[in-house]
């Protein structure tokens, strides 16, 4: 239990880690290509961000053929985050 808190807390202790959750609660699912395309920053770097928050359970993954999509896990990050967190995080980022 407190290696799972652990995870999450550290997959959010990051400003890239929360743009990138951010962006794709803004756009409701993005792939990989979409989210280079934002944030400029090289396919390794931005998979292992992605791998924290997957594996913490905010992000969950889609694979289409070839194309991996994420989304947010809306009550996961409600789950762990205080109502104005979430708020400021996640759905002011809805609004835009």
């Amino acid at each position: 239990m407190i290696a799972d808190v652990e995870n999450k807390f550290k997959a959010l202790s990051d400003k890239t880690r929360l743009a990138i959750l951010k962006e794709i609660s803004c756009c409701k699912e993005l792939c990989v290509s979409d989210l280079q395309k934002k944030f400029h920053i090289s396919q390794s770097k931005l998979s292992y961000h992605l791998k924290l928050l997957v594996e913490a359970g905010i992000l969950m993954r889609c694979e289409r053929g070839t194309w991996r999509y994420y989304q947010v896990d809306d009550k996961e990050v409600q789950r762990i985050l205080s109502p104005m967190i979430y708020q400021e995080i996640i759905k002011n980022s809805e609004s835009k």
